[in-house]
């Protein structure tokens, strides 16, 4: 699967090698070859990121503003404040493993409630709550299960 993508990708670099200006198909290949050969991926992607800049090509925008996640074992978590200039969406997903209690509270900047209970589970699952609200806020979490949190952009 992983070569055929790396296939895909050269058939499209190809294809588009007009857009590339200065670089060669050769070149091209060679900018490939190292950025497939870089273990971490966060460095990884920005070098690909890098490469499709010089080649004119646009980069989605990742749309997960944050996310977060935790165990039994972390009852009681407030986190760091978040900023989001567009509507937003607030997603979970609780496991079943030592579930008994889930919760979110949205506080906003001014540490007012934005949101009571924006989450509020006594089952594992999975969840949203939208808020069309540009701003800086924070969660609260209450849990006594693994979980994870995702803060998703609304376009």
């Amino acid at each position: 699967m992983k070569k055929l993508i790396v296939l895909m990708i050269f058939v499209l670099l190809f294809s588009i090698t007009t857009l590339a200006g200065d670089l060669s198909k050769e070149e091209i290949i060679t900018e490939l070859e190292k950025i497939t050969a870089v273990a971490n991926k966060d460095i990884r992607l920005e070098m690909y990121d890098n490469l499709a800049e010089k080649l004119g090509l646009e980069i989605a925008d990742d749309p997960v503003i944050k996310s977060y996640s935790g165990q039994v074992g972390q009852e009681k978590i407030t986190t760091r404040p978040f900023t989001v200039d567009t509507a937003w969406e607030l997603q979970w997903d609780t496991k079943v493993e030592g579930f008994k209690r889930f919760r979110i509270t949205v506080y906003d900047q001014d540490g007012s409630i934005f949101i009571t209970f924006a989450a509020k589970q006594e089952e594992p699952g999975k969840g949203s709550c939208y808020s069309p609200k540009k701003g800086t806020f924070y969660l609260d979490i209450t849990a006594i299960c693994d979980w994870e949190i995702k803060i998703v952009a609304v376009e």
